[in-house]
């Protein structure tokens, strides 16, 4: 687990404001709550269905998602939100905003519908219509992506199951919805958001949530304060030739160590195609023993999938030839040519 926790890159909030504003008013707001002369406050954080619609205090559903309240959820989220940075870099940090505001209003729907439809069954896990406090839909919501556009990069294995360097981001997430019944309803609430703008249903993409005037207000005035100086080795940026996260390389360089260990034996001299290990040769799928072979065609799914991550068709088409098709082998040698 040390080895996974250390693959994740130290280039900070770097070109990603809104990640770490959203991160310091959760701790702001958590450790304001826990100070004696502020505690009072924590009652605006408990929201009760039934008892804010009879009473119309509706804003409660709105500032019980400002903040976890215990310190094991407001760690882990703090996490989560600092490994989902990688997301602003690559969209940009208006289009992570307008994400961010559109999961998080359909997170609060569906959290509400399933509330109302649990107690109209008489099914209650949210002791009396109790909303769990906490932002689960600028959370949840990005597992979607995070699944989907992040290659798995196998590090080792025990008891036989492979672990990632995403095996600890979905145990941070595992462990904040695992408080209570409630929690894990918010989490599906949260991942459910997640597809419903990854796929454009009910065209909630095309809301424009988060103006451009709004936007560009923000980023003259609050995004100056929130702005980070830029790492010192290495570039990072939103654009989408600076989308690939440090880790991903890291992750990879680690894989390559260890598949180096496993198969070239110590001491073993480099052989064939000038000095280039067998290890990689085997990972590359170049066929040595019969190089008269032609490489097989990409195909386009994997062509498709590869640029989308920022890489350019013909190194991609190039890495896929080399790698036969294998997307996950042709990731790795195109971040290792970056």
């Amino acid at each position: 687990m040390a080895t996974i926790l250390s693959q994740y890159s130290t280039t900070g909030f770097y070109a990603a404001p809104v990640s770490k504003g959203l991160m310091g008013c959760m701790f702001l707001t958590c450790t304001a709550l826990n100070v004696p002369l502020l505690a009072h406050l924590r009652k605006y954080l408990i929201c009760r269905l039934p008892e804010a619609l009879l009473h119309g205090e509706v804003w409660r559903i709105a500032s019980t998602k400002l903040s976890f309240v215990d310190t094991k959820d407001i760690i882990c989220g703090s996490l989560l939100i600092y490994y989902f940075r990688v997301f602003e870099r690559r969209y940009g940090s208006h289009k992570f905003a307008c994400c961010l505001v559109a999961t998080q209003v359909l997170t609060t729907i569906l959290e509400v519908l399933a509330v109302i439809g649990l107690q109209a069954t008489n099914f209650d896990l949210h002791t009396g219509g109790l909303l769990p406090p906490g932002p689960y839909g600028v959370i949840f919501p990005w597992f979607v992506a995070y699944l989907f556009d992040i290659p798995r990069v196998a590090q080792t294995r025990i008891l036989g199951v492979p672990i990632t360097g995403k095996t600890l981001t979905y145990l941070l997430g595992l462990q904040v919805c695992s408080t209570s019944p409630a929690t894990a309803i918010s989490a599906l609430c949260g991942l459910a958001a997640g597809v419903f703008y990854r796929y454009n249903l009910l065209y909630v993409r095309c809301v424009p949530w988060v103006p451009n005037w709004l936007a560009c207000a923000a980023k003259a005035s609050v995004g100056r304060l929130l702005a980070s100086t830029a790492p010192g080795i290495g570039v990072s940026g939103a654009t989408l030739e600076l989308q690939r996260q440090e880790q991903i390389e890291m992750w990879e360089q680690q894989m390559m160590m260890n598949r180096a260990r496993e198969i070239h034996p110590r001491n073993r001299p480099l052989q064939g195609n000038g000095g280039v290990a067998p290890f990689m040769q085997n990972l590359m799928g170049r066929r040595v023993n019969n190089p008269g072979v032609a490489p097989q065609p990409p195909s386009d799914e994997a062509i498709r999938a590869l640029v989308e991550m920022g890489f350019e068709r013909d190194r991609v088409i190039s890495a896929l030839q080399t790698c036969n098709n294998d997307v996950n082998t042709a990731t790795h040698l195109l971040l290792q040519q970056t």
